[in-house]
């Protein structure tokens, strides 16, 4: 699986331009290695076509980078599944606290044997839904990519961030309805995608 999971990291750094260092180079295909791994045994990402998923994830978790490198902080990547884009977040962003929420059992299960494999100490694993998540509990960033039930993760999010918090959705164009009211542009990286930033 190393040099699927190198083939598909270096073509994608390629598409963004991005630079990064070894550490993080390595540490993205080690991780998409131990990802493809347990795809086989556990449905994270669509086996039809894993190579295409992870190149245009780690395109799309690289935008959502590019837009948040100046704001270590705490971050919380809601249905985080195989840990698109949290744990790639985590990888280039070590000076950050990264959440990784899903209410999947078997996926957060995943979740915390990777960031074990890899040795990261700035992840942290919650098997719950949002709604089930403390008041109290207040992150600088909140963000997810796909966006499910728009309306409920909005409401749900606003209480998890402080006044100088936002809220970054990764989705298609077609769900553009949606963000009327906030401030949405195109993906400059992936063509049919969107970027909604949300404020309170």
């Amino acid at each position: 699986m190393t040099d699927t999971a190198r083939k598909i990291v270096v073509e994608a750094l390629l598409e963004t331009g991005a630079e990064l260092t070894e550490v993080q180079s390595e540490n993205l295909i080690k991780y998409f290695a131990f990802l493809l791994d347990w795809n086989t045994k556990i449905n994270l990402i669509s086996r039809k076509s894993p190579e295409e998923v992870l190149r245009t994830s780690l395109i799309e978790s690289y935008s959502l980078y590019e837009l948040i490198l100046e704001d270590n902080g705490k971050f919380l990547d809601v249905g985080s599944g195989g840990g698109l884009p949290g744990m790639i977040i985590a990888i280039l962003m070590p000076d950050s606290e990264v959440e990784l929420l899903d209410s999947i059992r078997k996926k957060t299960d995943f979740l915390l044997k990777a960031s074990d494999h890899l040795g990261l100490k700035n992840v942290r694993v919650s098997n719950k839904r949002l709604e089930d998540i403390d008041l109290k509990i207040k992150y600088d960033i909140i963000f997810s990519r796909g966006v499910g039930n728009f309306d409920n993760l909005k409401k749900h999010c606003f209480n998890h961030i402080g006044n100088t918090g936002r809220i970054i959705l990764l989705t298609g164009e077609d769900n553009s309805s949606y963000f009327r009211n906030y401030d949405v542009i195109e993906n400059p990286l992936l063509k049919g995608r969107i970027i909604a930033n949300l404020e309170k």
